[in-house]
């Protein structure tokens, strides 16, 4: 019996596939679906990236299709980035596995019943919008989940980068403040860690020569035009957000009040979260700091996995 039942939301995406790796390789983290929503990229090229996953990874987990736009938005995709399909220099085959018969928010809200003890954990690496889309047609829902975790915003400690438009929160603001005025506990693991959490070139050599799946992470990483740390190598945000729930042990946290606000520029208003670490009532765990080396040490482990 392992420790967390979870969902996976997510918007695969380079750091979402190795997030996924580290899920489903953990000892006490039990993946019973992965919900794809846009963000990245379009819908259709994110369940693609899901299901090919899966086929990677060698894992039986059901994927369901999920948001293709913002609540209110129009979507903004982060092609840039990521690479046109998602996955930077690696270029997957047509997935043969199909996707789950139901599409999100019905998917989760079936998984969430699925659970017996009613506890689930979702781990949501993209923007939120199937979790608001599941909270607005399911109220009761927010009773079976016992905390989201979730790879986003800017902890800000210095009052340096407010307003800092990190990508899962502008994507769809609106969602984000459906989700927090749910009550459902919350962990924030801000995008400064990926600041520290990235794999130096040298270190990408070390994944390509593990395995196949190594050499895929490889390929990817050629193509990844991460403008957090540039040349400094991979950051790998979405992973910090999986190994809290593996390996809480190797960050240290802080408690904190979060909110969504908003900012105009040329004439288009912007979403962020606002992090108030002095706040009396916090809504929130905060992420502030990771042991790096652990972090990379439980990575490779996973990734040594593989044949």
């Amino acid at each position: 019996m392992k420790d967390y039942y979870v969902i996976i939301d997510c918007d695969p995406g380079i750091d979402d596939a190795m997030a996924i790796m580290n899920a489903v390789n953990s000892e006490n983290i039990e993946v019973k679906l992965i919900s794809t929503v846009s963000g990245n990229l379009t819908i259709e090229e994110t369940m693609k990236n899901a299901l090919k996953l899966t086929e990677i990874f060698k894992v039986d987990i059901p994927v369901s299709e999920g948001a293709r736009e913002p609540i209110k938005r129009q979507p903004v995709y982060a092609g840039l980035a990521q690479g046109t399909k998602g996955m930077g220099g690696y270029t997957f085959k047509t997935p043969k596995t199909k996707p789950f018969i139901l599409k999100s928010p019905d998917a989760i809200h079936f998984f969430l019943n699925e659970n017996p003890a009613k506890n689930t954990t979702i781990l949501c690496m993209g923007p939120m919008t199937n979790i608001a889309n599941l909270l607005k047609k399911y109220p009761e829902a927010k009773d079976l989940i016992s905390r989201i975790v979730f790879m986003g915003g800017s902890k800000d400690e210095d009052g340096s980068t407010v307003p800092y438009r990190e990508f899962n929160v502008a994507y769809d603001p609106e969602a984000m403040q459906i989700v927090f005025d749910s009550h459902i506990p919350l962990v924030m693991v801000p995008m400064e860690l990926g600041h520290i959490a990235y794999f130096t070139p040298e270190e990408q050599q070390k994944i390509k020569r593990a395995n196949s799946v190594g050499e895929i992470f490889y390929k990817m990483f050629t193509k990844y035009n991460d403008y957090h740390v540039g040349k400094l190598g991979a950051a790998v945000h979405d992973s910090c957000s999986a190994l809290f729930l593996s390996n809480p042990e190797i960050f240290r946290t802080e408690q904190a009040f979060l909110k969504i606000d908003y900012y105009k520029k040329d004439n288009t208003e912007y979403g962020y979260i606002k992090c108030d670490f002095g706040a009396k009532e916090p809504n929130a765990t905060v992420c502030v700091d990771v042991e790096i080396e652990k972090f990379k040490k439980i990575i490779y482990g996973n990734l040594f996995n593989y044949n």
